[in-house]
């Protein structure tokens, strides 16, 4: 077997047993007083383990039975295991990286700071979303507040 074979073996190790149809619920914390009941029903491809290579990452929410919104992205690889981005569509990537059994992708937008996390605990999938509010940067340590924390809990619905 060849190196580059032994390292996409060794790397398909690593990487998650998440594809299919994934069902389950949002969770909002600290909880908007009066909000719906959101339920999530995510679609997941094989994690790509070769250069060039994107897996489907789509969510559709319903409130009551009712499909609101779906969320059409890809998880993608460049050029090595290390290259990895979630396409948004429309030119937007957000770096992403795998680390300890995370999918780990930081991100800003306007004065908040935002870190998606997904990872597969068992047979639950959970996404969160933790989300800060950015300040200037200062020499030596600065306090930021959390705003809010989303969470996806996901149950393989079908492979």
């Amino acid at each position: 077997m060849s190196f580059a074979l032994l390292g996409l073996v060794g790397l398909m190790a690593q990487t998650p047993d998440w594809a299919g149809t994934w069902k389950g619920s949002l969770e909002n914390h600290p909880a908007r007083e009066g909000a719906k009941a959101v339920e999530v029903v995510m679609e997941l491809g094989e994690f790509p383990v070769v250069d060039g290579a994107c897996a489907v990452m789509r969510n559709r929410y319903f409130e009551g039975g009712v499909d609101k919104q779906v969320k059409d992205y890809k998880l993608c690889r460049g050029k090595g295991a290390e290259d990895l981005f979630v396409d948004e569509g429309g030119g937007l990537q957000l770096k992403a990286r795998w680390m300890g059994g995370v999918l780990v992708t930081p991100f800003k937008y306007g004065k908040t700071l935002l870190v998606s996390t997904m990872r597969l605990r068992g047979e639950v999938l959970e996404e969160e979303i933790l989300t800060v509010e950015d300040q200037a940067a200062v020499e030596g340590p600065l306090a930021l507040r959390a705003r809010g924390l989303q969470r996806l809990t996901l149950r393989r619905a079908k492979r």
